[in-house]
């Protein structure tokens, strides 16, 4: 059964130096199934011309799509911290859903139509759709993250599934963050939401999405659809960060999830052998 299309979904799409990606963004959005009732993008600073881009892109939708809140907003200096465009589109958005559509990033057009079938259940503040890894090119090269988020094996992303959030951190989002890409995300839109998006990004470099995952589902349910239906793009360009700070974010998550929740010795010493992986895979010493 699909979901009533009058929920109102307000997409942000957060820009930095990806002007050769962004027009393509923008149509893979503007082709979803479900109505988009608002669209923001923003420009943090870009040096590509993309900011240009942005304006243009969005003047045009204003005059074509009337039907359609659309807005632009640009930075004069570059924040430094993508959670933080994150926020300040969140802060604009008048929708009662959120959908942070990174602008490198690509979608099915049935994207929002299948992900926000999750939210027929009230309780869910939270659903997402499986992730495809996309190369600079566009082109597939992994056909989901299953194997990154899973490492244990356990088959918890064999099939779609709504449960409820602490039964997911107990099992397995207290050992990594298992939700690969916020643009596969779609978010219920709360004051806790965005008083927990602000709390992220002032407190985290790194992990700051995992952090506000867990906080989330600490209060609610989780929908996850197994369709490879978010295109996350990694390539040169890529905000990824490693190192010695990323192991030290990791561990203080860790640290806050072990105090709050009882976890099984399955879980426990899944999250010591992930700790040594990220040791290992960056050549941190003790």
């Amino acid at each position: 059964m699909k979901s009533s299309p009058n929920k109102r979904v307000s997409v942000i799409v957060p820009n930095y130096n990806y002007g050769k990606y962004l027009r393509g963004r923008i149509w893979s959005i503007l082709r979803q199934t479900y109505p988009i009732y608002e669209l923001i993008v923003l420009d943090d600073a870009s040096t590509d011309g993309s900011k240009e881009l942005a304006k243009e892109l969005v003047l045009d939708l204003q005059l074509k799509k009337p039907e359609m809140r659309v807005k632009f907003l640009g930075n004069d200096q570059n924040s430094g911290k993508a959670m933080r465009q994150w926020e300040k589109g969140v802060k604009e958005a008048t929708g009662d859903y959120i959908w942070i559509a990174e602008a490198d990033d690509r979608s099915s057009p049935k994207f929002l139509e299948e992900v926000m079938k999750g939210f027929d259940d009230p309780e869910v503040v939270l659903a997402y759709a499986e992730s495809a890894i996309i190369n600079g090119a566009g082109l597939v090269i992994a056909p989901n993250f299953r194997w990154s988020r899973d490492r244990e094996k356990t088959g918890h992303f064999a099939q779609s599934y709504t449960k409820n959030g602490e039964d997911e951190i107990r099992e397995i989002m207290a050992i990594r963050c298992t939700i690969p890409n916020v643009s596969g995300v779609v978010f219920k839109n709360t004051a806790e939401f965005r008083r927990t998006l602000a709390e992220a990004a002032e407190k985290y470099e790194q992990v700051g999405d995992w952090h506000l995952y867990l906080k989330l589902l600490a209060g609610g349910k989780i929908a996850y659809n197994k369709k490879a239906l978010n295109k996350f793009r990694v390539h040169k360009g890529s905000a990824t960060k490693r190192g010695a700070e990323h192991l030290k974010e990791v561990v203080g998550v860790h640290k806050a999830v072990r105090e709050k929740y009882e976890l099984d010795a399955r879980v426990l010493e899944a999250i010591e052998a992930e700790e040594m992986r990220i040791r290992e895979k960056y050549g941190i010493m003790e």
